[in-house]
C-alpha cells in the first residue's frame, strides 16, 4: 500500500546523510583512479567483443517454438432421453447470483491514507485540496458500495461504517496535530528571532571607533551562544525524526545562553537596562518551554500516524474483494415464455420424441516445440563478420590511441622544458584536430613568454636603478620628518643618546624641552589641514632659528616638537633657553601673507638632575608640559618629581575609570532644589559618585576632567542618563508622580547626533513624560557649534527642560541667554557666596535675577549654606534654592523620606529669617 511506501520513504530520508558519505567516498576514489583513453577504448573493445560472442551463441543455440492445435473428435454412443409430457412446462432456467466489487473503495481508502500523511507533514494549498478531495472520494465510494450492496443480506455494512468514521476521525486529529506542531515551531523561530534581534540592536548601539565595535565580552558571548542556539534549533519539527544528539545539543545551547544571562545579570542590567534583561531572561525560558511542547507534539504526531496506519490496515482487511448474494431462481411466467429460458425442443427432434441425442465432439489443444534447421554456411558468415568487426574496432582503437598519446607526450615534454626556462622550445604538430590546435596555441604561448621574459629582464635592470635611488630617499625619510625636514623620532633618539654620552664624558648637562602648539586643533578645524601643515612648516623654521647655538630641534608627530639643549653648564641655562623659545613665538608668523600668532607651551627635564635615559627624560618633559598647559599656556614648566606623581595618579585614575565602567562602581545621588514659593522640593539634581574599591566615595571633580580627556565621558554620561531616567520613572509611577530630575550632559554627548533619539527611546521605554527630565549643561556648549544648539531646540520641542549650569563664571553668559533655548538658569556658587556680606555681590545677584525674571526663566541658586543667604533669596519669583543648608545629596531609596525633612527645615529657616532685622546695606540682612 501507499502508506507503507510512505514509511519506506521516511526511512530513506533518515539514511540519506550516510548515503551521501558513501557517495563522497566513491567520488574521492574515482578522482584517484581515473582511467585514460587507452583504458576507455579497451573497455569498449571488450564490450563489443562480448556482444559479438553473445550474438553467435544465440544464433547457435536458437530454437523455433510453434504452438499447434490438434482436434480429436470422439463419437460417443447416442443417449436416449425420455419424451417430455405435454403438461410439463419445461425445465427451469439456471439460477442468478448478484456480485458487488469493492476495488474502488479500497483504492479510495489507500489514496486517503497517503493524502492524510502528506497533509499532516505539510500545510499547503495543494496538500489541503488533495486531502479534501480524497475524503470526499472515500465518502462517495463508500456510499456507492452501500447502495449497490443493499440487496445483499448479512454483510457487515454497519461495522464498516463505524470503522470508516473512526478512520476519518483519526485522520482529522492527525492533521490538527501536524498544524499544532508547525505553529509551535514557528512560534519558537519567532521568539528566537526576537531574541537575536534584541542582542544585535544592543551590539549596533555600541561605541564605534575606527570601524571596530567595542562591546563587552559578555554581550559578544551571549550573541555567539544565541547564534549557536539558532543553528541547533533546526532539529525541531523535522517531521518527527529529531535526532537525540541534535536535541541534546539544542538543550546545551539553551543552557549556555541561560548561564550567560545569569552570570552577567548585574552587568546587563546596568548596560542595557532591567527591562532588557527581564525580556531576555523570559525569552530564553520561553524557548525551553516551546522546545518541550514541540517534542511532545512530535511524539503525539508519530503515535497518531501509527494509529491511523493500523486503523487503515484493519479497515482494508475487513473489506472483502467482492460481495456475493445468494442464488436467485428464475420462475417461468404462466402466460408467456421467458426470453432467458430456452425454448422447448421441436416436436420432431430426438429430445422431443424421446429418441437418442448426440454428444458434441471433444477438442484437445497442445503445444509442439521443434528445433530449427542447422545451416553451417550462415554460421561461418556470421563468424567472418564478427572477426571483421573486431578487427576494424581494434584498428580504430590503436589509431585513436596513437593520435592522442604521441601529441600529449610531446606537449608534456615541451611543458617541462618551458618550465625550466627554455623559451625556444616548440611542439611538433600532428595528431587529432583538437590536439593539433592545442600545439599551435602552445607554440604561440611560448613565443609570448619569450617576449615577456626579455621585457622582464629590461624592466629588472630599470628597477634596480630605481631601487638604488629610492633606497637613498628612504634613508633620508628614515631620519627626517617629510613635512618639516626636522629630525624625526628615530633620529631624535639617536642624537639624544649621543648627546647624553657626551654629557657623561665631559660632566655637562643636557636639557630636553617638550613643545606643544597651543590650540593647534582649532587652526586645523577652522582653516583646514592644508593650512595647518603650512603653519607647522613655518613653526619649524622659526624653531630652528631659535635653537641655533644651543642644540637641535626635532618633530615627534602632530604639533609636538622637541628641543635638545646640549653642553649646558647649569639648570638656569636650560631654563633661559626654554624661556627664549617661548618668547620667540610671541611674535606672529607670516603664512600666505597672513599674520598668525601661535603660542607654545614648553616642559623641560634635565640630565642628570631629573633622569638619565632618553625615554625617561622625554616622559619627565611631557609631565612638565602638562603642568605648563594647566598654568594657562604659553608657559615654561620645569620638571619636578611631584609632576610625575601627578601624571602617575592621573593614569591610575584613568585606568580605574575604565574598570569602574565594567564593574559598575558608579552610583547616583540626588540633591533637592527647593522652591521659595512653596518651600517644597520641586526637582532634584542627579549627581554621580564613584565608589572606590576601598569603599570610599570619589566626587565628580576628582575624576570627570580625566574622563573628559580620555573619552570615557561619553560612556559615563550615557550611564548617568540611563540610570537617571530609570530612577525618575520609578518615582513617577510610585510615590512622586510630579518628579523632575535634572541631569548634567557634557558637550561631547550633545555632539552625538543620536543623543536626542536615545533620550526619546529611554522616555518611551520607561513610560516617562518629557516634563520629568531637565538637561543641565555649561556655556561651553556654545563652542561646539550650531549642531548642538539645534539638538537643544529639538529637546525643547519635545518638552524637555534645558538649564544653564554655573552661570556667571564664563565670558559668554549673556550670549548664551540669547542663543540657547533655556528654561532655567543656575547661579554659580561663586555668585551666591558673598551676597550676605558684600553689597556688590548682592547687587550683581539682584541684577542677574531680575534679568532672568524678565526673560521668564526659572532660577536656581547653588551653594546656599548659610541662613543669611537663604533669607536674601526669599521673595523672588521663580527662585529655587540648592545647598547643604537645606539638604545633602541623598540615595534614591532615602530621598522620599528626606523631602519631608527638607520642607520642615525650609519652613523653620523662613520663620527665623522673618525674625531677623536687616542691616543698613539695602538688600543685605545681618548675619547671626
Amino acid at each position: 500500500m501507499n502508506l507503507l511506501r510512505r514509511l519506506s520513504g521516511l526511512v530513506t530520508d533518515a539514511l540519506e546523510p550516510r548515503l551521501q558519505t558513501v557517495r563522497g567516498y566513491g567520488k574521492t576514489v574515482g578522482e584517484h583512479f581515473r582511467p585514460g583513453i587507452a583504458a576507455h577504448l579497451a573497455t569498449a573493445f571488450v564490450g563489443v567483443g562480448a556482444l559479438v560472442l553473445a550474438a553467435n551463441f544465440i544464433v547457435e543455440q536458437g530454437v523455433l517454438i510453434e504452438k499447434t492445435t490438434q482436434i480429436t473428435r470422439i463419437e460417443p454412443a447416442p443417449v436416449a432421453l425420455p419424451k417430455p409430457l405435454d403438461a410439463d412446462p419445461g425445465l427451469p432456467p439456471p439460477p442468478l447470483r448478484l456480485e458487488v466489487s469493492t476495488d474502488a473503495l479500497l483504492s479510495a481508502l489507500d489514496r486517503f491514507g497517503s493524502t492524510v500523511i502528506e497533509r499532516a507533514a505539510s500545510e499547503t494549498e495543494q496538500t489541503e485540496d488533495d486531502y479534501r478531495r480524497a475524503l470526499a472520494n472515500l465518502d462517495h465510494e463508500f456510499k456507492d458500495l452501500v447502495a449497490r450492496s443493499a440487496s445483499i443480506p448479512g454483510k457487515p455494512i454497519a461495522r464498516l461504517t463505524s470503522s470508516l468514521k473512526q478512520c476519518e476521525t483519526l485522520a482529522a486529529e492527525l492533521v490538527i496535530a501536524g498544524d499544532r506542531g508547525r505553529d509551535l515551531v514557528r512560534e519558537h523561530a519567532k521568539l528566537l528571532d526576537e531574541l537575536n534581534s534584541r542582542i544585535k540592536n544592543s551590539l549596533d548601539g555600541s561605541l564605534k571607533i575606527f570601524g571596530r565595535v567595542l562591546a563587552r565580552q559578555s554581550l559578544m558571548q551571549l550573541s555567539a551562544d544565541v547564534d549557536a542556539l539558532r543553528r541547533s534549533s533546526t532539529a525541531l519539527g523535522s517531521s518527527g525524526r529529531e535526532d537525540e544528539t541534535d536535541i541534546a545539543w539544542l538543550m546545551k545551547s539553551e543552557q549556555a545562553a541561560q548561564k550567560d544571562l545569569e552570570s552577567n545579570e548585574k552587568s546587563f542590567e546596568r548596560s542595557e537596562g532591567v527591562a532588557w534583561y527581564t525580556d531576555m531572561h523570559q525569552s530564553v525560558a520561553g524557548l525551553a518551554v516551546l522546545r518541550v511542547a514541540i517534542r511532545q507534539a512530535s511524539q503525539q504526531l508519530r503515535q497518531q500516524s501509527e494509529e491511523l496506519l493500523q486503523q487503515s490496515a484493519k479497515l482494508a482487511a475487513s473489506i472483502p474483494r467482492k460481495m456475493e448474494g445468494p442464488e436467485i431462481p428464475i420462475v417461468r411466467a404462466a402466460n408467456h415464455r421467458s426470453a432467458e429460458v430456452p425454448a422447448a425442443p421441436p416436436e420432431d427432434s430426438p429430445a422431443a420424441t424421446g429418441g437418442p441425442v448426440s454428444v458434441p465432439a471433444v477438442v484437445e489443444t497442445h503445444s509442439v516445440t521443434t528445433q530449427g534447421p542447422h545451416d553451417r554456411s550462415k554460421r561461418r558468415l556470421i563468424a567472418w563478420i564478427s572477426v571483421l568487426v573486431l578487427g576494424l574496432l581494434a584498428f580504430i582503437a590503436v589509431g585513436t590511441v596513437l593520435s592522442i598519446v604521441r601529441p600529449v607526450r610531446r606537449l608534456l615534454d615541451a611543458t617541462v622544458k618551458l618550465a625550466r626556462g627554455d623559451s625556444a622550445v616548440r611542439v611538433l604538430r600532428g595528431g587529432i584536430k583538437e590536439l593539433d590546435t592545442l600545439a599551435v596555441a602552445f607554440n604561440a604561448m611560448a613565443e609570448e613568454l619569450a617576449a615577456a621574459r626579455a621585457a622582464a629582464c629590461h624592466y629588472q635592470r630599470s628597477l634596480e636603478v630605481k631601487v638604488a635611488e629610492r633606497t637613498h630617499q628612504l634613508k633620508e625619510l628614515a631620519e627626517q620628518d617629510p613635512l618639516t625636514a626636522l629630525p624625526n623620532r628615530r633620529e631624535l633618539f639617536a642624537l639624544l643618546n649621543a648627546a647624553l654620552e657626551q654629557a657623561r664624558a665631559d660632566g655637562s648637562r643636557v636639557g630636553v624641552l617638550f613643545l606643544d602648539i597651543d590650540n593647534f586643533k582649532y587652526i586645523n578645524d577652522s582653516m583646514g589641514h592644508a593650512f595647518g601643515d603650512r603653519v607647522l612648516v613655518s613653526f619649524a623654521q622659526r624653531l630652528q632659528g631659535a635653537t641655533q647655538g644651543i642644540g637641535f630641534a626635532a618633530r615627534l608627530g602632530g604639533d609636538e616638537f622637541t628641543v635638545v639643549v646640549e653642553h649646558a653648564a647649569s639648570i638656569e641655562d636650560i631654563r633661559l633657553a626654554g624661556l627664549g623659545i617661548v618668547r620667540a613665538f610671541q611674535m606672529p608668523l607670516l603664512i600666505d601673507g597672513r599674520e598668525l600668532i601661535v603660542s607654545v607651551s614648553v616642559g623641560a627635564s634635565i640630565y642628570p638632575d631629573h633622569e638619565h635615559g632618553a625615554d625617561a627624560l622625554l616622559k619627565a618633559a611631557d609631565a612638565a608640559l602638562f603642568r605648563a598647559k594647566a598654568l594657562g599656556r604659553s608657559q615654561l614648566s620645569v620638571f619636578t618629581p611631584e609632576l610625575l606623581d601627578a601624571a602617575v595618579a592621573k593614569f591610575a585614575t584613568e585606568q580605574g575609570l575604565r574598570r569602574a565602567v565594567e564593574r559598575g562602581e558608579f552610583e547616583l545621588v540626588f540633591q533637592p532644589e527647593v522652591s521659595v514659593e512653596t518651600l517644597q522640593t520641586a526637582l532634584v539634581e542627579a549627581l554621580i559618585r564613584w565608589r572606590m574599591p576601598d569603599g570610599s566615595l570619589s566626587l565628580p571633580g576628582q575624576f570627570l576632567a580625566i574622563a573628559e580627556e580620555s573619552g570615557l565621558i561619553i560612556e559615563i554620561s550615557d550611564w548617568v542618563l540611563r540610570m537617571a531616567v530609570q530612577t525618575a520613572a520609578h518615582w513617577h509611577h510610585g510615590a512622586w508622580p510630579a518628579v523632575r530630575v535634572a541631569i548634567n550632559v557634557s558637550p561631547r554627548q550633545l555632539l552625538d547626533q543620536g543623543f536626542v533619539d536615545r533620550l526619546q527611546e529611554l522616555l518611551h521605554a520607561h513610560r516617562l513624560p518629557a516634563r520629568c527630565i531637565e538637561i543641565e549643561l555649561t556655556e561651553s556648549v556654545l563652542q561646539t557649534g550650531p549642531a548642538t544648539i539645534e539638538a537643544l531646540k529639538q529637546l525643547r520641542a519635545h518638552g524637555v527642560a534645558i538649564a544653564l549650569d554655573d552661570f556667571g563664571t564664563g565670558y559668554s553668559s549673556l550670549a548664551s541667554l540669547e542663543q540657547l533655548p533655556l528654561s532655567r538658569i543656575k547661579l554659580d556658587r561663586s555668585l551666591i557666596a558673598g551676597i550676605d556680606t558684600s553689597a556688590r555681590s548682592a547687587a550683581v545677584a539682584r541684577a542677574i535675577i531680575g534679568l532672568c525674571q524678565g526673560l521668564d526663566l526659572e532660577i536656581t541658586a547653588e551653594g546656599v549654606e548659610r541662613r543669611e543667604q537663604f533669607a536674601m533669596l526669599l521673595g523672588h519669583r521663580g527662585m529655587y534654592l540648592q545647598g547643604y543648608l537645606l539638604a545633602h545629596p541623598t540615595a534614591r531609596d532615602e530621598l522620599i523620606p528626606t523631602m519631608a525633612d527638607v520642607a520642615k527645615r525650609s519652613q523653620e529657616l523662613m520663620l527665623l529669617s522673618q525674625l531677623e532685622s536687616t542691616t543698613s546695606i539695602p538688600g543685605i540682612r545681618r548675619r547671626s
